[in-house]
């Protein structure tokens, strides 16, 4: 891991961030995932894609589902920065901005609800949007076997 850093000092940095993968802990190394002479994948991953290196660990997310959400099945990294992010589970951005940067306008009104203009009040979608917003319906954002379909509910 230090020879490591000796070049990639952005990667170091991120690591330092509160939500990270457990390299510091020395749980993992970079070469659990990367191989330094060069692997099958980009940026020298041991695997072919992304998700197949996260997969390794993460199993319960793979599926089969029979509803996928397309930018999880596509690339992990659509939303997760996989070296350190300060956003929960190494997310690129916080809920619900990182599901708004894709779903703007599907099935909800538009625009960022950032907490200070919650729309309807205390109506049921301002109660939906307190504190995780997406998430507190839309649950199984990686994908679901639940009967309601495509909308990834409980």
């Amino acid at each position: 891991m230090t020879v490591c850093f000796t070049c990639h000092k952005e990667r170091r940095a991120q690591l330092q961030r509160s939500s990270h993968m457990p390299l510091r802990e020395g749980k993992m190394t970079c070469n659990d995932c990367h191989n330094p002479h060069g692997g099958p994948g980009p940026s020298a991953l041991k695997t072919t894609s992304v998700n197949e290196i996260c997969y390794s660990c993460h199993q319960e997310k793979r599926g089969p589902l029979v509803w996928e959400h397309p930018p999880v099945r596509e690339n992990c990294a659509n939303c997760h920065d996989p070296h350190g992010s300060n956003y929960e589970s190494l997310l690129k951005l916080k809920n619900p901005y990182l599901c708004q940067t894709c779903h703007d306008v599907s099935r909800h009104p538009s625009g960022l609800y950032d907490g200070s203009r919650l729309p309807g009040g205390s109506g049921t979608v301002a109660q939906q949007l307190i504190g995780k917003g997406c998430l507190n319906c839309h649950s199984q954002v990686h994908g679901s076997n639940h009967p309601s379909g495509a909308r990834f509910q409980r």
